[in-house]
């Protein structure tokens, strides 16, 4: 008969952490899941809409990142209570779109900071659309084929004259 204490027993980050996760039932699931996937996209909107109202001041830019960064990072904590934490970092940091991960989260964190700072309004604004374009790549990680589908239409519109420029890109989507 062995006896293990709390003490011997080594546990994983993993572990850890879905420790500090309450059981929760299907119905929770999806109310915590419908409730921060919602409260996620209306900061969004809301710092969309400051965005359109306000004008493209330095303020307004600040305020619109901030909104809309903070908005994504709750909808991606909503799926967390459909998949659980253990599984949900388990299917982001996959093979297959690891990077892709880490580059978008960095991208959320480093337009975050830049807003706050109150950098260059440009810079901001070319950070978005570098975290959506992130955004976008990491997201058709989950649907088949959906990256290759996104190289064939650079391909065939942005970079038709010179289509071979896109070829690094389908390795990587395959």
């Amino acid at each position: 008969m062995s006896f293990s204490t709390p003490f011997t027993q080594e546990q994983s980050f993993e572990d850890e952490a879905c420790d500090g996760c309450p059981k929760l039932t299907y119905q929770q699931r999806i109310i915590g899941f419908c409730a921060c996937c919602g409260f996620g996209y209306l900061l969004s909107f809301m710092g969309t809409m400051m965005l359109a109202v306000g004008g493209p001041d330095a303020e307004t830019i600040r305020n619109f990142a901030t909104l809309y960064i903070v908005g994504n990072f709750i909808a991606i904590a909503a799926t967390l209570f459909l998949l659980g934490p253990r599984s949900q970092c388990k299917k982001m940091f996959d093979k297959t779109r690891r990077f892709s991960t880490i580059f978008w989260l960095l991208t959320l964190i480093v337009t975050f900071a830049v807003a706050v700072a109150g950098v260059n309004v440009g810079v901001v604004v070319m950070l978005i659309f570098v975290q959506i374009g992130a955004s976008i790549w990491y997201s058709a990680s989950y649907i088949p084929y959906g990256r290759r589908m996104i190289v064939k239409i650079f391909q065939s519109t942005c970079c038709s004259p010179c289509p071979q420029v896109c070829d690094p890109c389908i390795k990587i989507a395959t």
